[in-house]
């Protein structure tokens, strides 16, 4: 039976101990190529290796294996017993931390639904009752000046607009002069040029 158990146990390690070197065949230092930062594992390293295909991957532990299927994601403990190995699946006790903590979650979660819930009713309440919209502004093009200010205002921009309409003609005169006796002298140019 022991025998079983011990080509069970290198049929089902074995995968995982074909991915090591053995050291007579490995290659002189001088022949690898030198290691860069992210090759190199640290002594505390517990990632585990590649794993071989297949749906079981075994991890050694203190007690015996652990056997990670690959498939279902379960976890089971393999040690060696009385009758032989057997496999014992893994209590996951942060199931019941995570339920436990969902609970809460949806617990607390309906506390706040209930507390906006009361919160909107209260803003409803304060809320004045609605009243018709106010009116469209009237444009000031057609408000008609008040007895005080709307007077002087006006004569304001009365005097502005007229001021900017001479100021616009005179600068209009002048460039009209100017083309006028810039066309006289270039006439007189071309005139003294044919001569």
């Amino acid at each position: 039976m022991r025998i079983v158990a011990v080509a069970l146990l290198v049929v089902v390690v074995s995968p995982a101990l074909a991915q090591t070197v053995p050291p007579s065949a490995a290659v002189p230092a001088e022949a690898r190529p030198a290691k860069t930062q992210d090759q190199v594992k640290a002594a505390d390293d517990y990632t585990l290796p590649v794993q071989p295909r297949g749906r079981y991957s075994y991890a050694p532990v203190d007690e015996g294996f652990l056997r990670l299927d690959h498939k279902d994601g379960d976890v089971a403990l393999c040690k060696p017993g009385s009758s032989g190995w057997s496999c014992e699946a893994v209590e996951d006790k942060t199931a019941a931390a995570r339920q436990k903590e969902q609970a809460d979650n949806e617990k607390a979660l309906a506390a706040l639904r209930d507390d906006i819930a009361g919160l909107k009713k209260d803003i409803a309440a304060l809320r004045p009752p609605s009243s018709p919209p106010p009116p469209h502004p009237v444009p000031p093009d057609t408000v008609p000046p008040s007895e005080e200010t709307g007077s002087i205002t006006l004569k304001q921009d009365i005097a502005r607009a007229r001021g900017f309409i001479s100021d616009t003609w005179q600068r209009l005169v002048t460039m009209i002069e100017n083309m006028r006796k810039d066309m006289i002298r270039k006439g007189t140019d071309t005139d003294l040029s044919r001569t």
